[in-house]
Parts: structure tokens; sequence; C-alpha cells
């Protein structure tokens, strides 16, 4: 008796384990895949931005006349799953509100990851301006992988007229000039003087003796 109650025991346990098992086993009608999951199916290393193509300062002929200007924004980018979109994102350095554009790729040059837009122009009215601008780079792969690239900034300044400051290098560089040129003829005098002396001594001396 004992061992037969032990029996449908260790059958009803098998039981209640098996249907767990089944149960936890099969997912419900209503499951969706986590899009976080389905965004890490990727074997590459991740997008990479060349930001060299973007200088870090330009020095603008001098002058006192308002100038118009066009931000440029050029970035590298690759990405082994294939790139699809770029985005250029800017602000001047003075605010903290950035502006996106879509980029697109430069046909002026043979690389074919070479992106490039002009979002931006500005004038300036200043004779002498320093403007920095802040810029940075967004990119999304063919699997919808989003990267950014670290900030970048670009500094544009103008400079007032030099016309004082070469003015008084070359009135130094003559200067430096006349007083070279008094330092040869001073010896020469001196020589010319010490033959015309000489020659006459030693042509009396020579008469004496003859």
């Amino acid at each position: 008796m004992k061992r037969k109650v032990y029996y449908n025991l260790v059958f009803l346990v098998t039981m209640v384990i098996l249907s767990l098992v089944s149960i936890t086993g099969e997912p419900s009608g209503t499951y969706q895949p986590s899009s976080v999951l389905m965004y890490q199916l990727t074997q590459s290393t991740g997008t990479e931005f060349d930001m060299t193509l973007m200088p870090g300062f330009a020095d603008l002929i001098p002058g006192t006349e308002p100038v118009n200007l066009i931000l440029e924004l050029r970035v590298g980018v690759s990405d082994p799953d294939g790139v699809s979109k770029v985005i250029g994102s800017y602000k001047n350095n003075s605010i903290s509100e950035w502006t996106n554009v879509t980029m697109s790729l430069d046909d002026s040059t043979s690389n074919p990851d070479d992106y490039v837009a002009w979002p931006h122009n500005y004038t300036m009215t200043e004779p002498s301006f320093v403007v920095i601008w802040d810029i940075k780079f967004y990119a999304n792969d063919s699997l919808n992988n989003w990267n950014v690239s670290s900030v970048h900034q670009l500094s544009i300044c103008r400079q007032t007229s030099t016309s004082i400051t070469t003015t008084s290098m070359i009135t130094s560089t003559t200067t430096t000039n006349s007083t070279t040129t008094d330092s040869l003829i001073v010896p020469f005098v001196i020589v010319a003087i010490s033959v015309l002396i000489i020659i006459p001594v030693l042509y009396i001396i020579s008469q004496r003796r003859i």
C-alpha cells in the first residue's frame, strides 16, 4: 500500500514538472522580439568617422568691408554594413542649440565615403572678428544602428589691415642695411689712406739707397 502511494506521488510530481516545462517553453501569441536585440545583429566594428576633412582654423584676408561666408561641413564615413544616412550637426560656440542637416555624397572627390553639406550662410560686418563653430556628425548604417562622432571645432577669423606693421618692418630693415654699408666703408678708407702713406715712404727710402 505504501509503495503504491509512493508511485502515485512520483507520477503526479512528474506530470506537474512536464506541464510547467511545456508552458514556459512556448511563447504567448502576443510576444514581440525586442527592437534593441535586433540592432545587435551585426558583425562589424561600427561606423568610423574621418574628421580630417574639416579644417580647424581659417584666417581670412584682412579687410574692413562686410564679408559673406558659407559654413561647409565635410566628413568621411565608412561602415562594413553600409552607410544609410549621414547627418551634420553644428552650432555657434556661444549658444547651446544645435542645428541638424542631412548630408549628401561629395561628387567632387573620388572617395565614395566623403559627405558634404553647406547648411548656413552668414555675414560678418566687423573689421576684425573670430567665429567658432562646434561640429559633430551622426551616421546610420544599413542595420539601423546609429553612431555619433566627437565634437570638432572650426575657428574662422579676420584681422584688420597690417600696413602699419609692414612699414615698421621695412624701416627696420633699411636702417640695418645702412649700418652694414657704413661698417664696410670705414675699413676701406683706412686701408686706402695707409697705402697712400706707405708708398711715398718706400719710394724715398729706395732713392736714398741709390
